[in-house]
């Protein structure tokens, strides 16, 4: 190592400083001291705080134009990250059971009407709905259903918005919810799109449901055996599509033959002669009230295996 041309620097003169790292050591040092007092959050602060620290130096400051831009991109680009993990569908992780940040979990309302609806027509309505919801709701899609969760406000908030998005409907699809607090919403949208399943796959009329409306169903179908077992009765009506849509007809129409005669374009007489063979098919009579409900679990376990 040489510091005068052609002259050799000894070993100890060698491991001194130069200059130029004396500068940079004493930049460095004011620097802490800064960053010991400072009490800011912007960038723009830290960076006036750097360009003092340099002291006019121009390399100096130029090293801090430079680091500055890239803290400010680096900064720039977790914000936009953090941004964009947080909202990219908030309701669709809370439907998920996603574990959420603790300064977003606290961010949220403490309890929440959860709503999952079934449109007729999937572009209709979801004007109505989020104008029903609130600017405060989160809303998501899950299997072809609008997810919604809704802030409940107090006492007697949730029986007034399921009213009002039951209207938003018009007759034309279904409605299933549930409450829960924050830290249960997960819970609370599994026991809505539970709910509409059962309803769908109940053929129940266009409304408003809760799981005391399905109680029976919820009963029978959640044990998997009694789900498998019921669905085996059912499946051998899937080989005769006239029965089966005749018995579809029945159940709709909440067992009334004239109504289903009538959904069926067909005469009465008519009717009764399937039903008679749905009987010989599944070993059940649907005029029966016990055969009739055999038969409505049996649709439904069947729907839900298949879904």
């Amino acid at each position: 190592m040489t510091g005068i041309i052609g002259e050799s620097l000894s070993p100890v003169e060698a491991l001194r400083p130069t200059p130029e790292e004396d500068r940079v050591a004493d930049f460095r040092a004011r620097v802490q001291a800064e960053g010991q007092e400072w009490t800011g959050n912007e960038p723009d602060e830290l960076v006036e705080l750097l360009t003092k620290a340099a002291a006019g130096d121009p390399r100096l400051a130029a090293i801090v134009r430079a680091g500055s831009n890239l803290l400010k991109d680096f900064l720039d680009g977790c914000q936009q990250k953090t941004t964009a993990d947080v909202s990219r569908d908030l309701a669709g992780d809370l439907a998920d059971g996603h574990p959420l940040p603790a300064d977003v979990l606290e961010g949220l309302t403490h309890r929440y009407l959860i709503a999952v609806v079934r449109l007729a027509e999937p572009a209709c309505g979801m004007d109505a709905l989020r104008a029903v919801a609130g600017q405060d709701s989160l809303l998501t899609h899950r299997d072809g259903n609008v997810v919604l969760f809704i802030p409940a406000a107090g006492p007697g908030s949730g029986p007034c918005s399921v009213t009002r998005l039951n209207q938003c409907l018009g007759g034309r699809g279904w409605l299933a919810t549930a409450e829960r607090d924050r830290e249960h919403l997960v819970d609370g949208f599994n026991e809505a799109s539970y709910v509409m399943r059962l309803v769908v796959a109940g053929l129940r009329p266009s409304g408003a449901y809760t799981i005391s409306d399905v109680l029976v169903e919820y009963a029978v179908t959640l044990n998997e055996k009694v789900r498998t077992d019921l669905a085996a009765v059912i499946r051998p009506l899937r080989a005769h599509k006239v029965l089966w849509e005749t018995l579809a007809a029945f159940v709709d129409s909440d067992y009334s033959r004239n109504k289903a005669a009538r959904s069926l374009y067909i005469h009465r007489s008519t009717l009764d002669y399937r039903l008679k063979r749905i009987e010989d098919v599944t070993g059940c009579d649907p005029n029966s009230g016990r055969g009739a409900q055999m038969l409505t679990a049996a649709m439904i376990a069947e729907a839900l295996q298949g879904g």
